[in-house]
């Protein structure tokens, strides 16, 4: 066993983060059933314990949600063996249902549910404190400050929870849960149980009659719970006879005492917290005169030392805010306000260029986005590389009138001043206003945008004109007829016919709805690529979208989902819009593994949490057995085919579905890095609209990172002048 939870010496150290010391407290209580979903900063509770799986009889799983995971620990539970169920503050609303009815029937072997906030978001879409829904839930709550806490607490949760009867919340946050120390090893419990279920219905049945009286049950539980609490060696006075007393809990106590001196001051550490221990609390208010309460995220302790009639001076009155997360910087600063500590000293600022997050070099994700971004293009003019020369409107005149007039041009070169000057054509705008005043219904749009004017019906009005607001239209000097850009069939001659290179075809990331969903693909909301518009939580895209169509929009709603999230929550967003019969594409970019969390293994890649072969599950199969008739598999490096299968869900009336299928380019060999050949023209197109990592504009002109590059060539395909290619060498 080459784990570091693993090594069985008793009293010896080990340096474990807080995830990894939960995971070795519960193998040390002899835990048997361990479930969880991914989500940071709690994915490496049961990551750790599946790597010690076999080696301690443990049975490990990756549920497909979090209820789901709860409901597998607490039926092992329910046969007197011990289970832990870990997640993020996020994945306990999604368990809710679970945990809060488990409050009533209790618990048989000890039952522990590991929850980690996330203070300051680092990977959440909200800031949650854990300690108001065990509140809420009438479950009791641990709240560990740092790894050696989390090691000790969840051994302990596990023996707490066989008294009362009751699931025990455990409680870390992101700095404990990630943070890394020193932890002291217990000795590995010798319990031998065997599984064996008790057939009481009137425990385990939560109709009305039997959950009323489970429910006063709960109440006495809670009662024993308070007792134990008031006793816990998680909670302790330390009296140095101070007429100042800190109290605190997690990680900002531990800052506290780093800043202070610790024997000028009298402290109350608080780790069994709910309930509420008030005879310890007040015993402790007794013996000091002024009482500061140190706490993340809302204040739980503050309002009820203040429930007890105790003065304390707390976050309003100490600068800090209920949002984001403590530091020793912002601990000391409040400090200072009360000049018990030094001012902070002041951080010599770094100027140093920003890294935003982005979806990865070769990332099918985005190649996906660039194909729904184009399926709506128009020729784009650079007004910084634009000379106002004519060119194009010389090489519009003669491809589609085979002379050289301006006049007759479906593109406008417009000189504004002496040094600056544009090119106006078509915008392909969304809803266009030229078709609303056209009275004689000459104007008409294809699904990817191109403006159609019917000849036959155009009488010369010039209503259209009038309606554009890019001037893009104009009469023909002969016909009198509308004339507008039509992209040439999707090859505008006058983009290769321009000198300078300021002209380029270019997508839409806005002309339409694009509702988004937890993971990866998430990052399609930021620049260039831009696509994504909403995102709530697990499985919203789909219901979202849903709610769009029935409110009245008359456009195609695309919902993308990962994978993962597909099988998490998608799936009964998908059932409804087939029942409720949604005019939505579903696009699901599966790469067959959880990627933003560290590549953990879904229904969908033939593997389990502890590395054992498994059932392939097949989206596409999902989906048709809900009633979804449309269902396209594309590979979304192949651009040409993936906007053809957009196109067709486009013109396709009813819920459908477009299945994005690439690995992750993390979990794959690289390819043969790509090279920007010298006829490389400064377009911009690889970075401006497509926007991969490994490309940049450097000396006026494209060069590619081969250190970064994944070599997918999606770039080949995305530059109009072919001036991207394989490097060989």
């Amino acid at each position: 066993m080459t784990s570091k939870i693993a090594q069985d010496k008793p009293g010896s150290f080990a340096l474990l983060n807080g995830d990894e010391a939960v995971a070795r407290g519960a193998v040390e209580a002899t835990v048997k059933v361990a479930a969880s979903y991914p989500g940071t900063p709690a994915t490496e509770i049961l990551e750790t314990l599946a790597e010690v799986a076999k080696d301690f009889g443990i049975y490990a799983e990756w549920s497909i949600n979090e209820i789901v995971a709860t409901e597998v620990a607490a039926g092992a539970s329910m046969t007197g063996v011990r289970s832990i169920v870990s997640m993020k503050h996020v994945g306990l609303n999604v368990a809710a249902d679970a945990a809060m009815t488990l409050a009533y029937t209790g618990v048989e072997g000890g039952m522990v549910i590991a929850v980690c906030d996330d203070p300051a978001l680092h990977s959440s879409q909200n800031e949650q404190d854990t300690r108001f829904f065990a509140i809420h839930s009438k479950l009791p709550l641990l709240d560990a400050g740092n790894p050696q806490e989390a090691h000790d607490m969840a051994k302990e949760a596990f023996e707490i929870s066989e008294k009362l009867h009751l699931p025990i919340i455990l409680r870390m946050t992101t700095r404990v849960a990630h943070g890394k120390s020193r932890v002291k090893l217990g000795t590995f419990q010798k319990l031998s149980r065997r599984a064996n279920f008790g057939k009481e219905s009137s425990k385990w049945v939560m109709v009305p009659s039997n959950a009323i009286r489970q429910h006063r049950v709960l109440e006495g539980r809670l009662s024993e719970a308070k007792r134990l609490a008031e006793n816990s060696r998680f909670n302790t006075i330390e009296d140095n006879r101070s007429e100042i007393g800190i109290v605190g809990s997690g990680v900002g106590y531990y800052y506290a005492r780093s800043i202070l001196d610790p024997a000028k001051f009298s402290w109350l550490k608080l780790g069994f917290v709910h309930p509420f221990p008030e005879e310890i609390v007040s015993v402790f208010a007794s013996k000091v005169k002024k009482i500061i309460v140190i706490e993340e995220l809302r204040p739980y302790i503050e309002e009820n030392i203040q429930r007890l009639g105790f003065q304390v001076i707390g976050k309003n009155l100490l600068g800090l805010e209920e949002i984001g997360e403590f530091t020793p910087d912002n601990i000391r600063q409040a400090f200072a306000k009360l000049g018990l500590a030094a001012q902070a000293e002041k951080q010599e600022s770094l100027d140093l260029p920003p890294r935003p997050p982005a979806l990865c070099p070769g990332c099918p994700h985005r190649a996906f986005y660039y194909a729904l971004n184009m399926t709506n293009q128009y020729v784009n003019c650079d007004n910084e590389k634009c000379v106002g020369c004519d060119i194009c409107e010389y090489a519009c005149s003669f491809e589609k009138e085979k002379i050289f007039n301006p006049l007759k041009s479906r593109i406008r070169s417009i000189r504004i001043n002496q040094t600056f000057n544009t090119a106006v054509t078509c915008k392909a705008c969304l809803n266009a206003p030229c078709i609303n005043a056209c009275p004689e219904n000459a104007i008409s749009q294809t699904e990817n945008g191109t403006i159609i004017i019917d000849e036959q019906k155009c009488k010369g009005c010039d209503w259209c004109i009038d309606a554009c607001q890019y001037g893009a239209l104009t009469l023909h000097p002969s016909s009198h007829k509308a004339i507008v850009c039509d992209l040439c069939g999707g090859e505008p001659k006058c983009i290769p016919a321009c000198p300078e290179s300021a002209l380029s075809l270019t997508g839409k990331s806005n002309d339409k709805i694009v509702t988004g969903d937890i993971g990866c693909y998430t990052l399609g909301v930021l620049p260039p690529v831009g696509s994504v518009q909403t995102c709530l939580c697990m499985g919203a895209g789909i219901s979202q979208a849903a709610g769009m169509i029935h409110a009245g929009v008359k456009e195609k709603v695309f919902a993308v989902i990962g994978d993962s999230t597909f099988f998490h929550a998608g799936m009964p967003g998908l059932l409804n819009i087939v029942y409720n019969k949604a005019n939505v594409c579903v696009i699901v970019m599966d790469n067959s593994v959880v990627a933003m969390t560290g590549h953990q293994p879904t229904p969908g890649s033939g593997k389990t949490a502890m590395g054992i072969d498994a059932k392939i599950i097949g989206i596409e199969d999902i989906a048709k057995a809900v009633g979804i008739e449309k269902v396209t598999r594309v590979d979304p490096y192949d651009l040409k085919a993936t906007g053809t299968a957009i196109h067709e869900a486009l013109n396709y009336q009813g819920p459908s579905v477009i299945i994005s299928q690439r690995a992750c380019p993390l979990l794959v060999e690289k390819g043969k890095p790509r090279e920007v050949k010298e006829q490389c023209n400064t377009c911009g197109v690889c970075v401006k609209a497509f926007g991969c990592p490994a490309i940049s504009l450097v000396n006026e002109r494209a060069e590619i990172d081969p250190t970064l590059c994944n070599g997918c060539g999606v770039c080949e395909t995305v530059c109009p002048f072919d001036a991207i290619r394989r490097k060989e060498k």
